[in-house]
This record gives C-alpha cells, sequence and structure tokens, in this order.
C-alpha cells in the first residue's frame, strides 16, 4: 500500500507566512523583479506550490453527501485551507457569484485569507456563450463581434468587461478565445471563437486585450496550440488536431503569435496535436493514446517557451475535465504538466468537503516527494512559483477591498447594457431571404415557436412581447419544444400545430446531419405557404442541413451553457436583436436591419464545397 505522508508534515510552523502589508507590496511594485527572486528564496516549498495552484470551490458539503450547496460565501474550513496551503489563486463560477453584493463580499473574504502575496482572483468572461456573472454585462461574443468587423466593438466589449470584473475585485479573466473555428463540426468551441480567419482572429483579441487592459485585468489566450480544428469536446474526450505543421502554423498558431505581445498569459488545450509531439502515453486503461499539449514539454516548453519566445504565465485548461482525467492518473498528469512548462495548474482538485482539502494535503505531499527525487521537478516549481510572483508584482496585483455600493453602479448598468445591444444589432446576420423578411404584423397575429428547450421559447415569447407593444399589435403566441435534431414528430402533429398560425419562428440549435423534426416542421410549413424563418440561434452553420429555407438569420448565440455543471444562462441581447430584424417598422424597415457579415465560411455536410462564403450577408431590403 501506497504509503501517503501526512499533510501536517508539510506546514511547520515557521512555514507560516503572514500576509504582505500593502505599504510593503507597494514597495515590492517598484522593482518586481529583484522582489520577485528575493520572495522565492525566502518561502517554504508549499509556498511555492501553492503560488502554481488555482483551485475552484463551486459548491461545499461539509458532510460530503450527495447534496451540493453552491459555495457562496466564506466559510472556516475554506479559510484555513487558503492559509495552511498558501493557495495563490482561486477561479470562481455561476455558481459562485449570485448578485453584485455577495460577489464583492466573496471576493473581499478571499482576499484577506491569503498567505504572503495578493491572490489571482480569476473568472471566465468570454462574452456570449461563457459568461460566468449572473449580473453583468455579457457581450453578444466573440462570433457575434466578428460578424461586426468592427474591431472598436470588441474593444469597448473588453472595456466593460475589464470595468465590471475590477470593480468586483477580479483581476485574471481567461479570454480572448484566440482558436480559430475552422471545423464547423466543432462542439466546444464554435460561436466562442472570433472566426475561420485567423487575421481577423488576432486582430479582435487584440482590441479585445486593449480594451480589458484599461483596468488592472489580467488576460490569458486560450486554448493554445488551437482547439478550433476538433469534432470532439475536451470536457469528455481526448481529442486530435489532424493537421501538418505548415498548416498549423499558417492558421491555429498566427492569432497567438499575432497577440502573444499584448496578452499576460497563455491556457492550454487538452487536445492531441500529433505535427508537433508525437509521443505516445499509455492511459490509466492500458491504451497507447497521444499526449495532450498541456502534458506536452515539446508543445509548452520547447515551441512555446523557446521558439516563440513567449515570456509571460503558462496555464493549463481544467485539470479535472475528461480529456485529462479519463486516461490519466491525477497526481501523475499535475507532475507532468509542471514538467512540460505550465506555471499556473487550474483546478486540480474540486474543493467541496474536508475530504477534498485531505486530497489537496495528499497532492502537496506526493509533489514535495517527487521533487526529493527529481531535481528539475524542483527546479521547474521554483522557476513557475518565482514567474508568478514576478507576475503579481509587475501587475501591481492589490489585496485591497473593493465596495459593493460603487460595484453595483457599474455592474450591469444601463449604459452598459444598451452598448451590449448595439452591438449584438450590428452582429444578426441575414442568410436567406425569399421574399419573406421583414414580415408585416396586422392588427391580430398567430404565431408558432419551436425550439429546443423552454428558455429559449419564454425568451422568445417575451421580446416578441415587447415588439407587440411597440407596433401596437395583438400577438398570439404558440411555442412547442421539440428536439430539432431528432425524428419525433409527424407530419400529421405538424399541421395540427400550424393550424390558423400566420407565421413560424424554428429556432435552431448547432443541427447535425439529418435533422428530421426541423426539416418536417419547414417541409409542412412551405406546403402550407406559411411564412417561417429559420433562427440559427448559436453557430450559424444550421443552414447546411436543411432544404427549403426561404428565411435565415444568424444571431451568434441565445442560451449561455456551461458544459462543465450543466448551468444555463440566457442571453438576452441576441435573440432580441435577431427578433426585431424580423419584423417591419413604422417606415416598412425592419425594426433592425441586419448589418451582419458571416465571419465563417458555412460548407456542406461533407465539408467539400462553401456554400456561403465569409463575408456573405444580405439585407432585408
Amino acid at each position: 500500500m501506497k504509503k501517503i505522508i501526512p499533510a501536517i508534515f508539510l506546514f511547520s510552523a515557521g512555514s507560516y507566512a503572514a500576509a504582505i502589508p500593502e505599504a510593503q507590496l507597494k514597495e515590492m511594485w517598484l522593482s518586481p523583479k529583484d522582489a520577485a527572486e528575493k520572495l522565492s528564496v525566502d518561502m517554504s516549498f508549499a509556498e511555492k506550490l501553492g503560488q502554481m495552484l488555482m483551485v475552484d470551490i463551486r459548491s461545499w458539503d461539509e458532510d460530503s453527501s450527495e447534496s451540493k450547496t453552491p459555495f457562496i460565501e466564506m466559510n472556516t474550513h475554506v479559510s484555513k485551507m487558503m492559509t495552511d496551503y498558501h493557495l495563490g489563486s482561486v477561479i470562481l463560477f455561476r455558481e459562485n457569484l449570485i448578485n453584485t453584493p455577495q460577489t464583492v463580499e466573496l471576493i473581499n473574504n478571499f482576499q484577506h485569507a491569503r498567505t504572503n502575496l495578493p491572490l489571482f482572483i480569476s473568472t471566465d468572461q468570454e462574452g456570449g456563450y461563457v459568461t460566468r456573472l449572473r449580473v453583468g454585462t455579457e457581450m453578444p461574443g466573440n462570433m457575434a463581434l466578428g460578424a461586426t468587423g468592427v474591431a472598436d466593438l470588441a474593444k469597448q466589449a473588453g472595456n466593460i468587461h475589464g470595468y465590471e470584473l475590477t470593480s468586483l475585485g477580479f483581476n485574471f479573466n481567461f479570454g480572448p478565445v484566440v482558436d480559430v473555428n475552422n471545423n464547423q463540426n466543432n462542439p466546444v468551441i464554435g460561436v466562442r471563437s472570433y472566426s475561420d480567419d485567423p487575421i481577423l482572429v488576432g486582430k479582435l483579441a487584440r482590441s479585445y486585450i486593449e480594451g480589458i487592459h484599461q483596468y488592472p485585468v489580467l488576460t490569458s489566450l486560450k486554448h493554445f496550440p488551437g482547439h478550433g480544428n476538433v469534432a470532439s469536446d475536451t470536457h469528455f474526450a481526448l481529442p486530435s488536431v489532424n493537421t501538418d505543421k505548415a498548416s498549423w502554423q499558417q492558421t491555429e498558431l498566427k492569432p497567438f503569435v499575432d497577440v502573444m505581445p499584448d496578452t499576460d498569459a497563455i491556457m492550454t488545450a487538452h487536445v492531441v496535436v500529433p505535427a508537433l509531439d508525437s509521443t505516445l502515453l499509455t492511459n490509466i486503461k492500458g491504451e497507447k493514446v497521444g499526449t495532450p499539449a498541456t502534458l506536452s514539454k515539446a508543445i509548452l516548453t520547447d515551441t512555446l517557451r523557446n521558439q516563440l519566445k513567449f515570456d509571460g504565465l503558462i496555464l493549463t485548461d481544467a485539470m479535472d475535465m475528461g480529456a485529462i482525467t479519463g486516461n490519466f492518473d491525477r497526481h501523475w498528469s499535475i507532475k507532468q504538466a509542471i514538467l512540460a512548462g505550465n506555471d499556473i495548474v487550474l483546478m486540480p482538485i474540486g474543493i467541496k468537503d474536508s475530504a477534498s482539502i485531505e486530497q489537496l494535503g495528499e497532492l502537496y505531499a506526493y509533489l514535495q516527494a517527487e521533487a526529493e527525487k527529481d531535481p528539475v521537478l524542483k527546479r521547474r516549481i521554483e522557476d513557475s512559483a518565482q514567474r508568478v510572483i514576478y507576475t503579481k508584482l509587475s501587475k501591481r496585483i492589490s489585496p485591497a477591498p473593493h465596495d459593493a455600493a460603487t460595484a453595483e453602479t457599474i455592474v450591469a448598468s444601463k449604459a452598459h447594457k444598451d452598448l451590449e445591444n448595439a452591438i449584438s444589432e450590428q452582429a444578426i446576420t441575414l442568410i436567406k431571404n425569399d421574399r419573406v423578411l421583414p414580415y408585416a404584423l396586422k392588427a391580430q397575429n398567430n404565431i408558432m415557436v419551436f425550439s429546443d428547450e423552454g428558455p429559449r421559447n419564454e425568451l422568445i415569447n417575451k421580446h416578441l412581447a415587447q415588439i407587440a407593444n411597440e407596433l401596437k399589435v395583438g400577438l398570439n403566441v404558440k411555442d412547442q419544444v421539440v428536439k430539432l435534431d431528432q425524428d419525433t414528430l409527424t407530419t400529421e402533429e405538424i399541421e395540427q400545430q400550424l393550424q390558423d398560425q400566420q407565421l413560424v419562428i424554428l429556432a435552431t440549435y448547432n443541427l447535425k446531419l439529418n435533422p428530421a423534426n426541423a426539416q418536417r416542421i419547414i417541409d409542412v410549413a412551405n406546403k402550407q405557404n406559411i411564412p417561417l424563418v429559420v433562427i440559427a440561434t448559436r453557430n450559424p452553420y444550421d443552414i447546411a442541413y436543411l432544404s427549403g429555407v426561404k428565411a435565415n438569420i444568424a444571431i451568434y448565440g441565445i442560451t449561455g451553457f456551461d458544459v462543465t455543471n450543466n448551468v444555463r444562462n440566457s442571453l438576452e441581447t441576441n435573440i432580441r436583436s435577431g427578433l426585431r430584424t424580423l419584423f417591419k417598422g413604422p417606415t416598412g424597415e425592419s425594426l433592425a436591419t441586419p448589418h451582419g457579415k458571416l465571419p465563417v465560411d458555412i460548407k456542406t455536410p461533407d465539408n467539400n464545397n462553401v456554400l456561403y462564403p465569409r463575408g456573405y450577408g444580405l439585407t432585408a431590403l
């Protein structure tokens, strides 16, 4: 039986380090390199390792039962953990962020619980599909910004994210995504990417960073060496990017190189890229698998650090994702991530109870024992700890508490939400229109709405009601939740649903081959001469899998979906702006003219031909 070194052996009384006073910090800010070197020399192994670990605490249940209580306020167990393990970073998720006052208090209490340096307090406020603040300004998302093609709008999105995050106490945002979405079947990136054009991706990402850096919020590009050309989701599987090195350099690498001088950090991808590292590993099932970039010294140290000369922080994607946990031992994979060149290990152990804190102690003991045997590992930990310390000092990361009342005047302010709507209106893209749009509403109207989920129907109903009120017309809206990519509805059932309807809204969501229900709805509407508009609510590619569509818009996001824990959040601005392009206003033009141009090619399902090229977009007139 493997002997575990008790965590208490790691933390003698002499290893505790008091929080560095703000006055002393300000002196260190003046000479960050010298201060970082001196500070790291004086730190214990546990303190150095603590600077490298970024933990998440989404829920807390002291009894270790099946129930999950969201972690929204500091408790003595977590406070003691932060102190005992000298943890240097925390990542917060939607579960942790209920409202503005609660968020400010939680972050203030995390900083109060620190030892030595201020904490990195991070989150993933990418905008659009991936947003963490429940109360905040999401912005319509990266591909929507790509559809506008306007760099200044990306800068304004970054500026608002930076202003809101810093007012809450965050100092690290994991974005922008610079993955090039050159695979329309990509299940995890999609609208998180600006475009399938690496030049446009780099242009908008630089502008976003320029905006967010007007505030003391660090950025991290993701996901190196490129996550856009995969067909599986790393939350669940270990995908490969099967491209040659020259193609990778021209496409996936280009935006990283273009934006690298502007960012503070780069996050890795749990993807295998044989062209960069063909080494095979044996997974926990005894199978031979490729080496994911997160664990690859060839990719992170030899390529990113040495060849590309990136001198910022390198951090892993979440180490609890299926691509890693489904293939490798947890302790070994974390050690390998450090050896590969990562400076921060993200989410090494999900902290949720006292038992998981004990597991954290076992990880410290394991790495200390390994470092004592392996001078390379020991040196890597020392180097990365010093880089983290230097970054905190050179970027002047402060532990100063934030004021909830001030934050409430900033976060989700009317000015921010108005700009959010203005940007989303510029993004809506009209892909197909055979004399259907803009649709003229009568005094009384019957509209049928189909989508995959109730929350989407609720949003559509809400904003249709606002349009009806604005135009002073009556709307009788029926809706049905139906899995559009399945084959469950009969023609007769659809005919009954469409009886007496005057307009059909079909809100699709990432269709794949043979979306039978969606196609059958279109066929029945066409047969009965009922106008039907398809709203591609996430990726714009849905029209490639349908026939007979007479009107189609892309809105680049409607209901966000945090796949790591099935928590949804609604992106109202996208559906609001999309619906406004459908209807004639008092002047005879649409309430909102669709200005967007496709930021990606829409290809045939076999990827052999382009149906609608990047840069394509109609107007309703």
